[in-house]
């Protein structure tokens, strides 16, 4: 007798499926070893992390410790100079004020100069512009004095700046930060003695031209003792043409042929004729060319 359909069902299999052409994978050991793997390198970059840190604040130290006292001066010094620049808006014909140095006093100083024309100082962001615009002119040499620019006060090498400080901490590189500690170093030997010598400032000598040129329109002139923070010389002055210094100067100088052919140059030895009569030095009349 045959079974019924209803008898009938497919077989079974109870045992544990494998695969007989591939072996098992041996993941608890895969996963030892990655874990081992991730522990070294994790152990890696927190050292070069540590020693990158390390490295960083030997340098911020090296800053700090040679350079940003420098830094701090200079900026106190410009602004305190720019302060006195926008006080002088009032101008110097109303309110003169007679020499109290002598122009001899000022050749073992440091000297910082300043010319603007009047609409320049009547805000702090014009001022700036000015100054970070301002010519090269010849009342240094017709002065005999070697005079600073306020502008120098502001011109540091980036290697020294607080801006290119906080790049170290843009990487972790170790090659890196030691090339920017070398940078650091030699720029501190090279490069911060020529700052350290613009402070601190003994007088700053401000020029306001009350118009549009030193050629033709009235000159205020303005100085100040830093040291006893005084003014101690305001002035109205303009270009005659034909005044230059009789006295051999120590410095620089103008020759006196140059300065009667270039109106310019002229008007600079003019203004500075005037400064010298003030600061008690003769002068003289100067021929010049019609």
């Amino acid at each position: 007798m045959e079974p019924s359909e209803s008898e009938l069902s497919p077989a079974e299999f109870d045992g544990v499926r494998t695969n007989r052409y591939r072996p098992r994978l041996p993941w608890a050991r895969i996963g030892f070893v990655v874990l081992f793997a991730a522990l070294i390198a994790g152990a890696y970059f927190w050292r070069q992390k540590v020693r990158a840190d390390e490295l960083r604040e030997r340098i911020e130290t090296l800053h700090a410790e040679r350079v940003a006292s420098v830094l701090d001066e200079l900026e106190a010094t410009r602004a305190m100079l720019e302060e006195k620049a926008l006080g002088a808006k009032s101008g110097a014909a109303k309110r003169l004020v007679e020499a109290q140095v002598r122009l001899s006093a000022l050749h073992e100083d440091e000297v910082v100069y300043l010319k603007v024309r009047a609409p320049e100082i009547a805000s702090e962001e014009a001022l700036r512009a000015a100054i970070a615009t301002e010519e090269q002119d010849a009342i240094g040499p017709c002065l005999g004095l070697e005079l600073t620019p306020v502008s120098q006060l502001s011109e540091v090498p980036e290697v020294l700046t607080s801006k290119w400080l906080a790049r170290i901490h843009e990487t972790n590189d170790m090659q890196r930060l030691s090339v920017r500690e070398e940078q650091l170093a030699r720029a501190i030997d090279r490069e911060l003695p020529a700052l350290q010598s613009r402070v601190p400032v003994d007088y700053f000598l401000l020029l306001v031209v009350q118009g549009k040129s030193r050629l033709r329109d009235p000159v205020d002139v303005f100085l100040w003792d830093l040291e006893q923070d005084k003014l101690v010389l305001r002035s109205r002055t303009e270009n005659r043409g034909r005044l230059i210094t009789v006295r051999s100067q120590i410095g620089p100088k103008v020759d006196p042929a140059k300065a009667a052919g270039d109106p310019i140059v002229t008007a600079d030895c003019s203004i500075a004729a005037h400064i010298k009569a003030q600061l008690g030095e003769p002068t003289m009349d100067l021929a010049t060319r019609d």
